[in-house]
Order: C-alpha cells, then sequence, then structure tokens
C-alpha cells in the first residue's frame, strides 16, 4: 500500500524541522507530490508536516494517472513518451504492491501537480472540512489535480 503525499502549502514561517522533513519527502514546491510506503517512518514524517500537506492512501487508478499524465523517467523525459500505456500499468500495480522506491522501476519519485480544477473550498481547515492532513478523498484530489 501507498501513501500519496501532496503539499499544499507555501514555504512561509515554516520552521526548521518540518523545512527538513518536506526536503526529506522531496516536496520542496508546492502541489509537489510523491508516493511513500507505508511504515512507522513514512507516519512520524507526515506527523511532523500535517499541517502543510495532504495525505491518504492511493489507490492503483490514482497511481496510474500519476504514471501517465506526470510521471517521468529518471532521465527526466516523459513516462508516457518513454514506455507504451500498457507498461505504465504493470509499473503502477507494480508500484502500488511493493515497498521498493520508484527510482527501481525507473520512475523520478516527485510528480508536479497543478492546481485543482474547482478550487480546493477552505485550505486552512483539516481534513473533514478542508484538504490538509489526513485526507480520505486523496484520490479524488489526485484526479483533479493530475
Amino acid at each position: 500500500m501507498r501513501i500519496a503525499v501532496i503539499r499544499l502549502k507555501g514555504k512561509f514561517s515554516v520552521s526548521p524541522s518540518v523545512k527538513s522533513t518536506l526536503e526529506k519527502l522531496r516536496l520542496d514546491r508546492l502541489y509537489a507530490c510523491t508516493l511513500l510506503p507505508e511504515g512507522v517512518t513514512a507516519k512520524g514524517m507526515l506527523q511532523a508536516c500535517k499541517d502543510l500537506v495532504s495525505f491518504g492512501e492511493a489507490s492503483n487508478e490514482s497511481i496510474s494517472l500519476l504514471l501517465h499524465k506526470r510521471g517521468k523517467t529518471t532521465d527526466g523525459n516523459k513516462l508516457s513518451l518513454a514506455k507504451k500505456p500498457e507498461e505504465i500499468e504493470k509499473i503502477a500495480s507494480e508500484i502500488a504492491a511493493s515497498a521498493k522506491k520508484l527510482e527501481e522501476f525507473g520512475v523520478s519519485s516527485v510528480f508536479f501537480l497543478s492546481p485543482p480544477t474547482g478550487g480546493f473550498g477552505s485550505r486552512k481547515a483539516h481534513a473533514p472540512f478542508g484538504p490538509v492532513g489526513r485526507n480520505p478523498e486523496i484520490n479524488e484530489l489526485i484526479s483533479r489535480m493530475a
């Protein structure tokens, strides 16, 4: 199982410890997204930066959508130009099932998304009322941002 993490807030007035956590997660820019394997380390890092990111369990469809639309190879080329759609689907299912790093599949670990169609609603509120923190509707947010 993979956890999708999307940075939703900028750099202003972020404490140094949270800033270093975001750098370790490779979420340096606004609307950057990454996929983490589930584990104690990932949960601790997400707890540290929960006020700046939205996170939740990513479905196979969301992972596939990210790879098709925003995926890049480790060389920096678009994944959709380098591989066939069937190969991308196979990679997406392998990524969802394993705990390997994305670079081992030849995929860049960061996806740069656009702002969501239809907006966020209130960005300051936490998950039941806004997108920040643990978000049970992360897959719907990814589909609007990809």
